[in-house]
């Protein structure tokens, strides 16, 4: 859709957002990883349903203009879609309190409503050129955007910067994580180094030279007391670190010939994770770098997306050469369920709900599916709508709102709720 273009709905009520005209319907009436598997939850339950189509629906103003029937047969037929709001593709930062989602549309960063589609706060015109990523500090209070060589720290409520531009790295910045007390922010890019910095201050605290070529992936430990690197380039290693000294806490870690595709912590801290371009999963104890048991080996590799479950007890992982996603129960390291199988292209994004008894799949197919964990069994009919690949993912914390990214540009919110429309 072109700027200053309408579009035409029946029933509906025409709004402009950054000069993208949109369409909300009338009972509207309110005014809110490639590589991955490292994020937070809290406790919370979800019913089966997803319901209705809701707002915003607007390809962003540098995406190439879609009015095509192809895309109005994939709405109507995943009609639970809720919201299309403009976004890039991967790009979602979800506060931790679940209140809020971020987007990135060109150099600005838009925040959402997770409750009602709408906006739910101030836009971030971040000044530092193509926006790489994004991320929530753990406490909510600052939304870091990485653009190429500079961090921006934001007070996302007032829409405000937080002090002067972090600058030191060389290239664009890839990845940028928290540790959960706040007091550290990690930040990576393509010149190999990784930077911590007290985001309160903004102050670097030291610099790691962590890998012989880009660094695509880095995350804190659930104590913040060590952090793991994954590396690209001529250097495919995983590595962990002590924050406290930036020193190694062992060698390199290999995990499979070619690319480093996901890495996490276990919810406890105690394992790492981790998995490329084979199809094997490694683990290692993340204190001493030293392997941890077996390694768990899916069924056709390569492994895209892995996450843990269920305080550690699941893990779950995606193979990319049958479209399967296995389930692992981590006390015996053996499939706790037979695998789950419905896409038709490669997952490349997971996420639990906070009890471990739902999976949110999201896949090279551009569908969206739930998965019962104790059974391995469909929740419901694929949600359908993204045209091209879903590559991220997330869900609210009360377990009520699903949001996903995809190749398609657009960022879309779900309902998680039996038969109720969004408003």
């Amino acid at each position: 859709m072109n700027r200053g273009e309408h579009a035409e709905h029946p029933a509906g009520v025409i709004i402009t957002v950054r000069g993208v005209t949109t369409k909300r319907d009338r009972k509207d009436t309110s005014s809110d990883y490639a590589v991955g598997g490292h994020r937070r939850r809290a406790g919370w339950s979800v019913a089966v349903a997803l319901v209705g189509l809701l707002a915003l629906a607007a390809a962003p103003a540098h995406a190439t203009p879609r009015t095509t029937s192809q895309e109005q047969t994939a709405d109507a037929a995943g009609a639970r879609n809720r919201s299309v709001v403009p976004g890039s593709s991967g790009l979602i930062a979800l506060r931790p309190d679940g209140k809020v989602f971020a987007t990135v549309n060109k150099a600005v960063v838009r925040q959402w409503n997770t409750a009602t589609g709408r906006r739910g706060g101030p836009n971030l015109a971040a000044g530092t050129g193509p926006i790489y990523t994004i991320a929530f500090s753990s406490d909510g209070k600052l939304l870091a955007v990485a653009g190429h060589s500079a961090v921006s720290l934001w007070d996302p409520t007032i829409g405000q910067r937080n002090g002067p531009v972090l600058t030191g790295h060389v290239g664009p910045v890839r990845s940028i994580s928290f540790s959960s007390t706040g007091r550290l922010m990690a930040t990576a890019g393509d010149d190999g180094t990784v930077r911590l910095w007290n985001p309160t201050t903004g102050a670097l605290v030291r610099t790691i030279e962590a890998h012989s070529g880009p660094v695509r992936l880095v995350t804190f430990s659930a104590d913040g007391e060590r952090l793991a690197t994954a590396g690209a380039g001529d250097d495919n290693t995983v590595r962990l670190w002590q924050t406290s000294t930036g020193e190694p806490i062992s060698e390199p870690l290999a995990v499979n010939p070619g690319p480093v595709y996901a890495v996490s912590f276990s919810p406890g801290g105690r394992l790492l994770a981790a998995s490329g371009g084979g199809n094997v999963v490694r683990l290692w104890n993340a204190a001493t770098g030293a392997p941890a048991g077996r390694s768990l080996t899916s069924s056709a590799g390569p492994v895209y997306a892995l996450t843990f479950g269920r305080g550690g007890r699941l893990l779950a992982t995606s193979s990319g050469g049958d479209n399967t996603v296995q389930l692992w129960n981590m006390a015996t390291r053996r499939p706790a369920t037979e695998p789950l199988a419905g896409h038709t292209g490669p997952v490349r994004a997971m996420r639990f709900n906070a009890n471990g008894k739902l999976l949110a799949t999201g896949g090279d197919d551009g569908t969206v599916r739930l998965w019962d964990t104790a059974t391995g069994t469909a929740k419901g009919e694929p949600l359908t709508g993204h045209i091209g690949a879903v590559w991220a993912l997330r869900i609210t914390p009360d377990g009520k709102r699903l949001i996903t990214a995809g190749a398609d540009s657009k960022v879309r919110l779900w309902r998680v709720a039996p038969q109720q429309p969004v408003i």
